[in-house]
Formats: C-alpha cells, structure tokens, sequence
C-alpha cells in the first residue's frame, strides 16, 4: 500500500477534488430522491443545503482546476478549448431549456391497473388526462446538478488524465470506488439488516409474508434505487478485474466476488448478467495466456468451470421446459426474480409513456436536464400505480432531456472511446479485454437503465490510455 501511495505522487490539489467528490455526490443522490417527488418539501434536502454542497463543490474544483487547468494552460492544445467551447454551450442551452420548460397537459395516458386516488376510482383500459408540471425548486436544483456534471465530465477527460500515468491513475480511480462501494455494503449491512434476513428468508422458503415478492427484501443502502446499488457494484466488478490486469495479485479476485455476491442482493438482474459474462470471460483469458506456465492447474480449472457451467444450464433448462415439474423450487426461486419483476413488460410501458412526453417536447434541445424523468414519474404512477420514474434507457433519457445535441455528443464520446480500445488490442491484450469488458457493460447497460451521466465517470480511464499513449509517442 505504502508503494502504491508513493506511486501516485498525491498533491493538495488530489485532494481537493477528492474532497469534492463528496458534495457531488450528495447533488447527484438527492437528484435522483426528487425526480421521485412532485413537492420539494417531501425531500430531505432543502434548497440552502443544495446551494451549501454546490458551494463547497465550486471551491474544491475550482482551487483544483485553477492549479491544475489555469496555471498550465500553455500545456493544453485546442481540443481542450474546443471541448471547453462545447461543454458551456450544451449546458448554456439545457439550462435555458430547464427554465422554460412549460406545464403539460397529457390527455391520452392509458390506465394498466385497477387503483383508487383520492376517492377517484380509475380502471384498465381507462384513459385519463394527467397535468404535469416542474416547480421552480427542481429546476434550480437540477441546474446545480448539471453544472457539476459537466465540470466532472473535464476534470475527468481533460485533467486528470495528465497528472498520472495510465496504471496509477486507474489504480487511484479504481480505490475510489472500491472505497465508495465499500462503503456503501456496510451502510446496507447495518441500516437494512432486516432485509439480508427476510431475503434469505425468503430464497430458502422459510418465511414469505403473503402478498409479498423477493423484490421487497432487496438491499439499496442509503436512497439508491436497488439498480444504481447494483450498478455501483457492476463498476466495482470492473476495476477489481482491471487492477487485476495490471498487478496479477490473487485478492482482486476475491473482491471481485465480493462485489458480485453484494450484487446479488440488489437483484439487479442486468448488472448480474453482465458481470458473471465479464468474470467468466477474463477468468479463461487469464488461463489461456498462463496455459505454458501452469498446464495442470490450468487444466483442471478450464474443465471445472466449463463443467460447472453446462451443468448449470442443464439444471435451468429442465426446470423450464418442465415448467417446474423437475427441480421446482429452482424454477419457483427464477420465476420470482425474472418474471415477477416483468421486468420488459415494464419497460415496454415506460418506454410507450417517454415516446408520448417526448411528442410534447422539443427534438433537437430536449426538455432540459432532470426535468423529463421528474415529469415522466407521476405518468408512470398513474399509468401503472408503481414506483418507476426514469425512463430507464440512457439514450431515451438523454434525447427526451438533452435532445439530439447531447445524444449525438454522448454517442460521440462512446464511439471515441471504442476507437480508443480498438488501437490498443496488439500493444496490451489484457489491458484492452478488461476496459472492454466495462465499457461493452455500460454501453449494453444504459439501454434499459438511465445511467447516462454516472456513466461517464467509466470514461476516464479510457481517455487516460489514449494520453498515456501519446506521452510514449512523444517520448520516442
């Protein structure tokens, strides 16, 4: 630990934009609490405290980027500029957008469950008209939020990059969120005890309170949605198999796991299935590339994990082709995961719900950054009676809230960064497979989750490479 902290070469200005991490945060999770409520006063938050962590945040960063960005701008070429350009015009034109935004009346929203609202008794099929409207309190709100985006977005591309090497940056950046997820594990351990119990409870069939389903006994620590929860713990899979690329030590295995068992509770289905892919996929490149050095061993776990996936398979095959006839208590404990989630059928309705405000808006400048979820939720609820508010697809979220501006600027970014892996397979295979792995993850991830800001932070280190390899280029 002591090498590697040396290694960083850590100043007062790191520290800085550590430390202002942690109001960032705070915006960020109380954004996403008030996308769930229509009245600010139902928040935790108030406006003086918002304007306190934006505050704090301001002069954190802006002592970093003073530092780090104005003392050494003979150091940066145009595209920085160009990007600077860019970043203050985008959020120039959504902050406008987020204070003009009108009230909606949306006649044609369609009711799909029985439910009674204030002595109203609506019914399937029924159609209703539903007023939506932003308080001034959101939008000042989700104006801070995006500032503090937006300024993320460069310290992470354009700075921070030239301050570490391409190893020790992703390292440092790869602790952050061990310590992040960390931390959040033990708050759910002690605040949400209770649900680790029922949920167990429930998997072994040991107690299952009538009416309820394995989804009321998933963990989110602090107010993350379970999906951010399990998204956290997706991004947390990643880094550990990334450090261990570059430090080939056996306990980035074991925290990966750990992260992966963590997940398990959140029951985020999509993170599940991608992280498992991206450990099984670096697992056999790892025995493959060590095959000469270890034949045996390698061996003998190529046959074992192949044999304990066929297996696998065989058992969730014959327990739904038999519709539970065989192995019933494994179909009954998927069943409840896949299909008491209806996890597509409630997307298909999110989405039906996102295409209608979006006909209600504007293409090309989008309805402005917050707005369209927290406009988005009081549909859905009345539509379905559920807790769903976003539009749970990062490239609906950023067309309904950015318009074709950010979505193109995002796609950009994305395909950038893919261009970027592409020209690094020959000179560092292994490096290349494992941000792959994360970048394919939150590239198939953000189609059926809004994650689209969040997920920028994964960018970095694909940039870092990219200026890591033209350091060498100038070098030689």
């Amino acid at each position: 630990m002591k090498k590697f902290i040396k290694t960083l070469e850590l100043r007062w200005t790191d520290l800085a934009f550590v430390v202002g991490i942690i109001p960032f945060a705070v915006l960020l999770i109380f954004g996403q609490l008030l996308m769930q409520h229509q009245n600010p006063a139902e928040v935790a938050i108030p406006l003086w405290a918002a304007i306190l962590c934006f505050v704090a945040m301001l002069l954190c960063w802006g002592y970093y980027l003073y530092e780090e960005v104005w003392n050494k701008r003979d150091q940066f070429n145009k595209l920085n500029s160009i990007i600077i350009c860019v970043l203050t015009t985008l959020v120039l034109i959504n902050v406008i957008t987020i204070f003009v935004q009108p009230s909606l009346h949306v006649e044609n929203v369609i009711v799909r469950m029985d439910y009674e609202v204030k002595e109203n008794t609506y019914a399937i099929g029924q159609i209703i008209p539903v007023v939506l409207s932003i308080s001034t309190f959101h939008k000042v709100f989700f104006t801070f939020e995006l500032i503090a985006a937006a300024l993320c977005i460069y310290i992470g591309l354009f700075v921070l990059p030239r301050r570490f090497t391409s190893v020790s940056f992703i390292k440092y950046l790869g602790y952050l969120f061990f310590i992040f997820a960390g931390v959040l594990i033990i708050y759910g351990y002690i605040a949400e005890f209770n649900k680790y119990i029922g949920f167990f409870k429930y998997v072994l069939n040991i107690s299952r309170p009538e009416g309820s389903v394995i989804y009321d006994f998933t963990v989110q620590s602090f107010i993350l949605h379970r999906n951010a929860y399990g998204m956290m713990m997706m991004v947390a899979v990643t880094f550990a198999l990334i450090c261990h690329e570059f430090t080939k030590k056996w306990y980035f295995y074991l925290l990966a796991g750990f992260f992966y068992l963590n997940m398990i509770f959140s029951l985020c289905k999509t993170g599940l299935l991608i992280s498992a892919i991206s450990i099984f996929i670096y697992v056999i490149y790892r025995l493959i590339v060590t095959y000469k050095d270890h034949k045996k061993r390698n061996k003998t776990a190529l046959i074992s994990i192949f044999s304990v996936v066929i297996v696998a398979l065989l058992l969730f095959g014959t327990a739904y082709v038999s519709k539970g006839k065989i192995f019933g208590k494994l179909y009954s404990l998927v069943d409840s995961i896949i299909g008491g989630g209806k996890t597509l059928d409630t997307r298909t309705y999110i989405w039906d719900n996102s295409y209608q405000l979006m006909q209600n808006g504007w293409w090309v400048i989008g309805r402005g950054f917050g707005t369209f979820n927290t406009m988005l939720m009081p549909m859905n609820i009345t539509s379905h009676n559920d807790y769903v508010f976003p539009s749970h697809s990062s490239y609906i979220g950023l067309l309904a809230e950015g318009g074709i501006l950010f979505l193109v600027a995002y796609l950009a970014l994305l395909v950038y960064s893919g261009y970027v892996i592409f020209k690094l397979i020959k000179k560092q295979p292994g490096l290349t497979l494992t941000v792959s792995l994360g970048y394919l993850s939150f590239v198939v991830y953000s189609f059926i989750e809004t994650i689209h800001y969040l997920a920028y932070v994964f960018l970095f280190p694909l940039m870092v490479i990219y200026y890591n390899q033209q350091k060498e280029k100038s070098v030689e």
